[in-house]
């Protein structure tokens, strides 16, 4: 009995159509849209900085709207 599987579970980005595993992606909490890593986080630096800053993370649409109002 394999301890460590790969998840069998697959999402589909909303932006790109391109499936992805858990881990590789996630769901934005202002659109909630389910969302591939590279359109979620924008950037490798805003993946980085949300990983070791912590914080909320939201898709670049999101944090663009924030910002402008």
């Amino acid at each position: 009995m394999p301890v460590f599987q790969q998840s069998k579970f697959k999402w589909k980005c909303d932006r790109c159509g391109a499936f992805f595993a858990a881990g590789k992606g996630g769901v934005c909490p202002s659109c909630k849209r389910a969302l591939c890593n590279d359109h979620l986080y924008g950037s490798f630096f805003a993946r980085l900085k949300t990983g070791l800053f912590g914080g909320r993370v939201t898709c670049p649409e999101c944090r663009q709207a924030s910002r402008g109002s």
